[in-house]
């Protein structure tokens, strides 16, 4: 606060200065006109003062517009045009992530995957329609199955978790011609949290999302809103229940459910249901002065709801179903990219571990400590482009002899070799190693090996551009992470198991 004081008060005396020496320039020139003749000066002052005006009335116009443009980007603006979404492309998508799946070695993992594919890939050869009906427990989403179905297919209860697990029913829409797949889900926060995992799952692979509540939006409710909006659905908002409701309150509490989900639904996408009315007390009265009283049945509430399905699927269908094969695409993409990652990860961790190995058997055996640096150099080398047939990189041998160096000299500059030898030597007395004959040497070369196959990887996992200060930080986090105590005992499980 006090440093904005200052620039605060500096800028007025600035201002006040050019003001000040504005003054006298104007009266310098009435000085030097009004001699002659006044009304000339008088003409003369109106014209600079009107031409200052004009000038800082144009300036303020033109710094308005630019301060819009940076601080509005997405107001006062046409939105891109968004182009149209077409089987092709996302077949396209598809063949890529089909693609990336054939790389995995793990069967199981590509296995499963491919049968993801297959479904997207049968989704989209039909014309069906996924319907997803999704809430929290006991907000009487079963219930608007069963009106729109015209039969009971599923239990409803007022008790919370009545339905446990998804249930796909065929639905046909009045003036839709695609069959529909209209699928119940457990409900949200139901005791245990049972089926609340397979209610998301299915959500998220709705071409078109249908929220039931019950009353004004639960924060655990608008959550999985945002959640669900974020990921490009299409969601109509039903409040359910209305009849137990009188109709002023109706009004009001859509109203707020509109303006809190304003952004992420259209307020024509709320709607009022009543997907299972109570029963409505009739009195009969009849000629003979007699009357009786009977609960009848009322019929569902869902016209609504109804109509707004049919124009979202008439208008928006086709596209609806193609955006979420999309967005399974782009999750399965996302997920074998992942697997495939950690695929990669572990067996550059392998080869690192192999190489790690090399090293303490190469120079357990060089008669010559001279050539303690050419042997782990080499050994490095190979390491490197090991790793890279992993990430499917290509390489050449200079390139990666290159890479090892450059590696081994990083090393040096962080006292890696000395900080080794030293924690190494220490501890290497009390290791089994030593009983076994292997020398400082050897320990060390193996250490610095991992140190540096394990900062290669991590480059490599990264996609960074090659930079040697990001990779001297990698290397010091590295060493750092890798304590000497646990290497010792890593390499003496691997020397016993050799011998």
């Amino acid at each position: 606060m006090v440093v904005r004081s200052t620039w605060v008060w500096l800028l007025a005396g600035l201002g006040l200065a050019a003001l000040s020496q504005y003054i006298q320039f104007v009266s310098g020139i009435y000085g030097a006109v009004a001699p002659y003749s006044v009304p000339l000066a008088d003409l003369v002052v109106l014209g600079i003062l009107g031409g200052t005006a004009a000038t800082g009335f144009s300036v303020r116009k033109w710094w308005q517009q630019v301060h819009r443009q940076q601080t509005l980007p997405t107001q006062g603006r046409k939105p891109l045009r968004r182009l149209k979404l077409t089987p092709d492309q996302v077949q396209s998508d598809l063949e890529d992530a089909d693609r990336l799946i054939q790389k995995l070695e793990n069967d199981i993992n590509r296995r499963a995957l491919q049968a993801k594919i297959q479904d997207i890939d049968r989704r989209l050869s039909q014309e069906e329609l996924h319907l997803v009906v999704f809430g929290t427990g006991s907000a009487g989403k079963t219930s608007l199955i069963n009106a729109l179905l015209g039969e009971p297919v599923g239990v409803t209860a007022p008790t919370l978790g009545t339905t446990q697990q998804g249930s796909i029913h065929t639905y046909q829409l009045p003036g839709l011609s695609s069959p529909i797949a209209l699928t119940d889900t457990p409900g949200l926060l139901t005791i245990g949290g049972a089926g609340e995992t397979e209610a998301r799952s299915l959500a998220q692979k709705a071409d078109l999302l249908i929220v039931v509540v019950a009353g004004d939006l639960l924060a655990s409710e608008y959550a999985e809103l945002i959640e669900l909006a974020q990921l490009g659905k299409q969601t109509i908002l039903a409040l359910n229940k209305t009849d137990q409701m009188l109709p002023e309150d109706v009004e009001t509490i859509l109203t707020h459910l509109r303006r809190r989900t304003a952004g992420v639904i259209p307020p024509e996408q709320v709607v009022a249901i009543a997907a299972a009315p109570g029963p409505l007390k009739v009195r009969y009265c009849f000629e003979d002065g007699s009357c009786r009283e009977t609960w009848e049945p009322q019929p569902p509430d869902t016209a609504s709801l109804i109509q707004k399905m049919a124009r979202l699927l008439q208008q928006k269908g086709s596209h609806l179903r193609l955006a979420n094969a999309l967005l399974q695409t782009q999750t399965l993409t996302a997920a074998a990219q992942k697997a495939l990652q950690e695929e990669r990860n572990q067996r550059g961790r392998q080869i690192i571990e192999r190489m790690q190995w090399a090293t303490a058997a190469a120079l357990a055996v060089t008669p010559m400590p001279a050539l303690d640096m050419v042997a782990g150099v080499a050994i490095q080398a190979r390491m490197i482009g090991e790793l890279h047939q992993v990430f499917d990189r290509r390489i050449t041998l200079r390139q990666a002899q290159q890479a090892a160096q450059s590696l081994a000299q990083i090393l040096v500059q962080l006292g890696g070799m000395e900080l080794a030898t030293q924690a190494l030597g220490s501890l290497l007395k009390a290791s089994p190693l030593a009983l076994m004959g292997i020398p400082l040497q050897a320990v060390s070369g193996a250490y610095l090996t991992r140190v540096a196959g394990l900062s290669y990887l991590e480059w490599l996992q990264s996609g960074d551009p090659w930079q040697e200060e990001d990779m001297q930080q990698r290397v010091k986090q590295q060493l750092h992470n890798h304590r000497p105590l646990a290497f010792l005992t890593q390499l003496a499980r691997q020397a016993r198991s050799s011998g």
